[in-house]
């Protein structure tokens, strides 16, 4: 299960962190008093967690690429859509003469694949409109179609085939930096939930101490330092905590 940030987008964390690094420094005579877990190492740790996150390779870069091949792949598909509409004109004047119907042909599915951006079903289709090209070759031939037409048609199926799967291998490349770098970020969540977790404890007795571990708090402090992000893509939106903050007991 994913970590639950509280309502912290995600690239908000290493400020938080920050945040709550300068609270337990100075109060961390309390903390080590608490449990010998909170010593030089766990401060180190969360320091070089905090350092971990903030100089994370984002998949913003994996994005951009994804969106050229994606142009790329789309503009072919609507030059392969003019190149079989010649096809289709010559098919349907050879009519009679075709060893299988038009409509049989098999462009109009083709076609209709293409302009549904849909790759994997274009590429099975076109294979039938090749196949009744090279059927009936001699047929369209003597009503004017150009074998470069039918080559031309092929070399670009086939560029679209390779931007498929470079898109492919960018979106899975893509997916498993994501993943990694959510785990980086949910080892700075668990060390900041736990110490929250633990301050709200320690300063239950100093309301204002108290505030700055619980998170309510640190968010509005946060959305003052830190400029509204732009929207997270889809693959990197994180889940937020519905759940209220426990109310600060009095003393």
């Amino acid at each position: 299960m994913s970590a639950k940030y509280y309502k912290f987008r995600q690239e908000e964390l290493p400020v938080v962190g920050n945040f709550l690094l300068n609270r337990f420094k100075r109060d961390r005579v309390l903390f080590e008093g608490f449990s010998p877990e909170y010593n030089d190492e766990y401060e180190a740790n969360w320091l070089s967690q905090i350092q971990k996150v903030e100089h994370l390779n984002l998949a913003s870069h994996l994005t951009a690429d994804m969106k050229q091949i994606t142009d790329k792949m789309y503009q072919l598909m609507n030059e392969i859509v003019d190149q079989l509409d010649f096809t289709s004109a010559y098919a349907q004047r050879a009519n009679k003469t075709l060893t299988i119907k038009f409509s049989d042909f098999g462009i109009k599915e083709a076609k209709k694949e293409l302009r549904k951006k849909n790759v994997e079903g274009y590429l099975l289709r076109i294979k039938l409109v090749q196949q009744n090209v090279t059927d009936n070759l001699e047929a369209l031939k003597a009503k004017g179609y150009k074998e470069e037409i039918g080559s031309e048609i092929v070399s670009m199926t086939q560029k679209v085939k390779e931007l498929n799967e470079q898109q492919d291998e960018k979106m899975s490349e893509r997916k498993q930096l994501v993943a990694n770098n959510n785990g980086e970020f949910e080892k700075l969540w668990a060390i900041l939930s736990d110490v929250s977790r633990t301050g709200k404890l320690l300063m239950k007795n100093d309301k204002i101490k108290a505030e700055e571990y619980m998170f309510s708090h640190i968010l509005k402090k946060v959305r003052k330092s830190v400029p509204v992000a732009k929207k997270i893509e889809k693959e990197v939106t994180l889940p937020t905590n519905t759940e209220q903050e426990p109310e600060l007991s009095e003393a």
